[in-house]
């Protein structure tokens, strides 16, 4: 696949799991009897094709790097690519966290940078789910996006804890509402991205200095009406 990997598991999801990530990251959260969140991401990347994934890890991290020094489970072999994990750099004199989801990107820019695939698949790495990212990929040359946002009707969910899509006929996002109280539609993305390696680096450089450090308040939401940013929807499981 002409893509990277991008998985972002910085956060702690404290406010959704508590206690049960005091010592370890969410990403790495324990699923079944042998596997990690993360793991489900992994999987859908490698199976994709990708075989060239950055995880961008912050809170607890050590457990989330235990766990993924056994990247030859999936396949990302260094001589095609490779599993690379970063965390914060940290000197004598400073220690600069990731300060949003877009920083955290931005802090690692040189694996964008050192990249030739023309494209980046970026998404969580605490949910649930399988999917090919190549029809994502797919769906995202067709439409000649910028940005795809992959998406999911939930009806019957709880949705102030989701990001809202309201997209028009030919599925191109027209208003994005962040974790509403009252959500006026069921579209709710599931952080998952498709970009262009080279518009990412451009966005990155453009709103970073500017003190803008959230990918979707700050790209997402603030370039809805210049780029064309488009939903795929998403049939499958998925859990958050």
């Amino acid at each position: 696949m002409r893509a990277v990997g991008i998985i972002l598991a910085g956060g702690n999801n404290e406010g959704r799991l508590g206690v049960l990530t005091d010592s370890r990251a969410a990403a790495a959260m324990p699923v079944g009897s042998c596997y990690r969140a993360i793991d489900f991401t992994l999987s859908s990347m490698s199976s994709s094709g990708i075989n060239k994934v950055a995880v961008l890890a912050q809170y607890n991290s050590r457990s989330l790097q235990d766990h993924l020094s056994f990247s030859k489970w999936w396949d990302f072999g260094r001589k095609q690519g490779g599993l690379f994990v970063f965390t914060p750099f940290t000197s004598s004199d400073s220690s600069n966290w990731f300060r949003g989801t877009a920083d955290s990107i931005y802090q690692n820019i040189s694996y964008l940078r050192r990249s030739n695939e023309p494209y980046v698949v970026i998404s969580s790495g605490d949910c649930l789910y399988k999917m090919d990212y190549r029809k994502v990929l797919q769906y995202h040359e067709q439409k000649g996006a910028d940005i795809t946002v992959v998406c999911k009707n939930m009806p019957d969910v709880d949705l102030s804890k989701f990001g809202i899509m309201e997209l028009d006929e030919e599925k191109r996002l027209l208003e994005f509402e962040e974790k509403p109280l009252q959500a006026q539609g069921t579209m709710a993305s599931l952080g998952i991205y498709v970009i262009s390696r080279t518009l990412l680096i451009d966005l990155l450089e453009e709103i970073i200095p500017a003190g803008r450090y959230d990918f979707v308040k700050d790209i997402i939401i603030r370039f809805r009406k210049t780029l064309k940013i488009y939903g795929y929807e998403f049939e499958g499981y998925w859990s958050s």
